[in-house]
């Protein structure tokens, strides 16, 4: 019974043991159904095949899968490998589409003629091109333009799957030339006979009107002729095969200086822009003659050298200074000391001078020396001093009065009122003397006579010119001086027969009329004017009327 026991049990532990091999045998084949590729490995294609199905990258059509990439981004045009990734199930598979191009192009050719010498482009022979892919046109042996006549030339059209397809046609090369060369600068005269020495056996003119070619302007410049009734183009070369021309320029070279090459040369022929250099690095510190090399080069290339005789000097020679002169002066005027003064030098242009007038007093008479300095980049020097004599100007009475009739009688009539007078000396004087500062206040005789003559002067000029003024035509009149202030002010009191009024002809910055002014309009004046502008000593004067 116990053996019985045993048996059994070890024919259950063999029998779990056979069915724990059965179970993992399915369950490796269910791994392997799992994991085994369900896409296949590529999926080739024509170039430009459209529509693709995901059944066609599927290895067993009972599956069902969907293209997770951009299938329709896809340029099949172009051959090569592309990755495509495709979901089954709810796992993501890779596979790869290869676009291959096996097909040659179709192509249609048609005949062409050329210029002498025309450079041929191999796709003016091709009228059509079918093929799914870009194509590339070229010659199998590029035609000989050189001679004229009919050349079969064979062209070669390739795909980007490397597929050739030869095609023949026919060149006719006429004897026309493609280029005409003219020297730049030349006359323009070119013909249909320069493009074709036989002009006369075709139909044959040059359509483009070449008056808007310049001549002098190297470059290329399109031209159309027509030949037989057809349009082609040809190209007018101008060409710059000319060097550079130019003359020495008689040069002293200065000491110190150093002369840029194009200063050294003059009279430069070319029709383009020239460059003037040195052939060699010269040397401006040796004194005497030498020769330069210079080299002119123009903007195409050609060059020329040319010897340029030079000779350094050593500046030893002071400026000169001309137009200073003696002067004479009346006390009151004024001096411009460098009007007329101009300095020449021998190397320097546009030298300045400097002008010591230090000791002159133009207020008082005496004899003075003023001093013209000069210096030149080289440190020559020269001075020249001048005179200027400072004298007292003196006038008659009698001298004074002709002159203000002389005035008067432009400016007044009879039939004038003595307020329309002195309103007509008011303006006079606005409109002739010029207010520049200066007067000789020791004698009012002499300054109203120079005020009138010279027409300048300060506020002691315009009340001189029309104390003369007014006394002579008969208004009364006196002198008023101001009290206080930075300056002297001098102007007029005037009676016309209606009582005493403030006159001052003096310009004034407002422009403010002053001509009849009253004490009380002063007085306004005065506070606009501030500086005690019209402020003077009333108990010395009347007073004027109220209104």
């Amino acid at each position: 019974m116990r053996g019985y026991k045993r048996h059994k049990s070890r024919l259950r532990q063999i029998i779990l043991i056979i069915l724990g091999i059965e179970v993992m045998a399915i369950l490796a084949e269910l791994a392997y159904i799992e994991l085994r590729p369900r896409v296949v490995k590529a999926v080739t294609v024509e170039a430009g095949e459209q529509k693709l199905d995901v059944s066609r990258f599927l290895r067993s059509k009972e599956q069902e899968g969907r293209f997770l990439t951009d299938i329709q981004a896809l340029n099949t045009s172009i051959p090569g490998i592309y990755q495509v990734q495709i979901q089954i199930g709810r796992r993501v598979h890779t596979s790869l589409l290869k676009v291959v191009d096996t097909v040659a192009p179709d192509v249609l050719v048609s005949d062409q003629w050329a210029l002498l010498g025309e450079t041929i482009d191999p796709r003016s022979f091709i009228t059509e091109v079918k093929d799914v892919t870009s194509t590339t046109v070229y010659f199998k042996k590029a035609p000989d333009t050189t001679h004229p006549g009919e050349k079969e030339v064979i062209l070669v059209v390739e795909d980007s799957g490397k597929n050739c397809v030869e095609k023949t046609a026919k060149l006719t090369v006429l004897d026309v030339k493609s280029t005409v060369t003219k020297e730049a600068g030349s006359p323009m005269d070119i013909s249909i006979r320069d493009f074709m020495e036989n002009s006369d056996q075709y139909q044959a003119d040059l359509l483009t009107d070449l008056s808007g070619i310049d001549s002098t302007k190297p470059g290329d410049y399109p031209v159309e002729l027509t030949i037989n009734g057809k349009t082609v183009t040809g190209t007018i070369k101008i060409v710059d095969t000319t060097a550079p021309k130019a003359l020495p320029a008689n040069t002293v070279v200065w000491l110190g200086d150093t002369p840029k090459a194009e200063e050294l040369v003059t009279d430069i022929e070319d029709v383009s822009e020239v460059t003037v250099s040195y052939k060699d690095t010269p040397d401006f510190t040796k004194l005497g003659e030498q020769t330069l090399s210079l080299l002119l080069a123009d903007t195409f290339g050609n060059q020329t050298e040319l010897a340029v005789p030079i000779t350094v000097k050593k500046d030893t020679e002071p400026p000169v200074i001309q137009g200073a002169s003696d002067k004479l002066v009346y006390i009151g005027e004024s001096i411009s000391y460098k009007k007329g003064i101009t300095v020449t030098d021998n190397r320097d242009k546009d030298l300045t001078f400097t002008v010591d007038n230090s000791k002159v007093n133009l207020k008082k008479e005496g004899t003075y020396t003023v001093t013209y300095t000069a210096k030149d980049t080289a440190g020559n020097e020269t001075t020249k001093k001048i005179k200027v004599v400072v004298k007292r100007f003196s006038i008659t009475m009698d001298e004074l009065n002709v002159l203000c009739d002389q005035v008067l009688a432009k400016i007044t009539n009879d039939s004038m009122t003595k307020r329309d007078i002195a309103y007509a000396i008011y303006k006079w004087i606005k409109q002739n003397v010029s207010y520049t500062g200066d007067s000789d206040k020791s004698d009012w005789i002499a300054e109203a006579y120079r005020g009138m003559t010279n027409k300048f002067g300060d506020c002691f000029t315009y009340f001189a010119v029309a104390q003369a003024l007014l006394t002579r035509a008969g208004i009364d009149n006196m002198e008023v001086t101001r009290v206080g202030g930075r300056t002297r002010h001098y102007w007029n009191l005037i009676n016309c027969g209606d009582g005493w009024y403030h006159f001052d002809s003096c310009p004034h910055k407002d422009h403010k009329q002053t001509f009849m002014l009253t004490d009380k309009e002063v007085e306004e004046y005065t506070k606009i004017r501030g500086n005690n502008y019209y402020t003077f000593d009333k108990s010395l004067y009347p007073r004027t009327p109220e209104q």
